[in-house]
């Protein structure tokens, strides 16, 4: 049994519930004495039971779009010392403040998943996000509290992952579900041995369906775990994934709800930025079954996106967004549908018959006018397709857009 935290990781439902109200209460007085937006919010409202929570009011990331840039943080910035962008309602940029103490307990919180997806001291670990991805320093916290060894180049190309790790021999590999299966399917071309790597696990930034874990299990010829988080409220560091493949809440930190489908979550201890009943726009089941692996905090089931957003190539995307880059072009108001095919969008944009007619130049000019803005504005690659007003605008076959978290 790989527990980091058995204090809190184990602790008695009864004397879990009386930390949370606890700390709940604490929030509150935080709340109402330093964010005025929350002071408005909450009123008179009191918590005597954890009953009592549904009285307390919602924040939305409508709210944090609202509130940009410091509008609910609880302290001075003189006290915030890292800050971090994340996307918001309709891709609205939302900034996240951490004090000391917050990245110190952020460090600990994914200690408690590396130690459980079996990473220790002894370990060498490689990190392969591809550069500027918000949880690799999360993953960077937690490795140091275990002391584990960190290798610290994030390689942004394959060839150079490969060659990390036959040279360095990481025994935990890091990475997103993209890079993973890019480096099976080159491994794979090349006809290079897993076994011949020293990798023993792989974490995955976030969760990913039975046959593609088997697949990167069998390529990379190690045990595969995963993650779950978000950026609003911690990504890695919400939970962890267990021996037993469930995802536990760490409820000691974060106070986890389902409302209407909907998962909404607490800040209990976060310094800089507390949010309180936070509606995340993420479908959820909570279960609070006793679980093999000794953990009480909460078994989280992550479902889809309430709020139309896409992920493509690991970043958030909304459907306006993909509006605003049409309308820097002569497609600008046009009807669009869009689809998630691999690691791009495709985009097919309704043009009227007259309006490129005899003009095959010109379609193949604004085509590469629009491929061009999505890489520029966006970082993604987009194929951009046109279609008459008569056809069916669908969805590619193989595409994964419904798969948005």
């Amino acid at each position: 049994m790989n527990i980091f935290d058995h204090r809190y990781e184990t602790m008695p439902r009864a004397e879990l519930e009386q930390l949370q109200l606890e700390r709940v209460q604490a929030l509150l007085v935080r709340l109402k004495r330093n964010v005025r937006r929350a002071r408005e919010k909450i009123g008179d409202a009191r918590v005597e039971s954890l009953a009592d929570l549904a009285r307390l009011p919602f924040t939305t990331p409508e709210d944090l779009v609202e509130s940009f840039p410091y509008g609910l943080f609880a302290l001075p910035m003189r006290e915030v010392i890292r800050l971090h962008t994340t996307v918001g309602p309709q891709g609205r940029p939302l900034v996240i403040g951490h004090t000391r103490n917050d990245l110190a307990q952020w460090g600990r919180l994914v200690a408690r998943q590396l130690v459980a997806s079996g990473v220790t001291a002894n370990d060498v670990v490689q990190m392969c996000f591809g550069g500027g991805v918000y949880g690799a320093a999360g993953y960077l916290f937690g490795a140091q509290v275990i002391e584990a060894s960190v290798i610290a180049e994030d390689s942004a190309h394959v060839d150079y992952t490969i060659a990390t790790l036959q040279n360095y021999r990481p025994t935990v590999l890091i990475t997103t579900p993209g890079n993973a299966l890019d480096l099976v399917t080159v491994m794979e071309q090349r006809r290079l041995d897993p076994q011949s790597l020293h990798l023993r696990t792989v974490l995955l930034s976030r969760p990913v369906d039975r046959e593609t874990r088997e697949r990167l299990a069998a390529g990379l010829f190690a045990r595969v775990q995963c993650n779950f988080g978000l950026g609003e409220i911690l990504n890695p560091g919400l939970c962890l994934e267990c021996e037993a493949g469930h995802f536990h809440v760490h409820e000691d930190h974060f106070l986890a709800e389902v409302q209407e489908g909907e998962l909404v979550l607490t800040t209990l201890c976060r310094e800089a930025l507390p949010l309180l009943r936070y509606r995340t726009r993420v479908t959820c089941e909570l279960v609070r079954d006793k679980c093999a692996c000794g953990r009480t905090g909460a078994m989280l089931r992550p479902g889809g996106r309430l709020d139309g957003r896409l992920r493509v190539n690991e970043t958030p995307l909304y459907e306006n967004q993909i509006a605003d880059v049409l309308a820097r072009t002569k497609a600008a108001g046009r009807p669009f549908s869009v689809s998630v095919l691999e690691r791009r969008i495709v985009v097919s944009v309704e043009i009227s018959d007259d309006l490129f007619a005899d003009a095959v130049g010109l379609i193949e000019d604004l085509t590469r006018e629009i491929e061009s803005e999505f890489l520029v504005r966006l970082g993604i690659e987009a194929d951009v397709r046109f279609i008459s007003p008569w056809s069916h605008l669908h969805t590619e076959p193989g595409s994964d857009a419904g798969n948005a978290i």
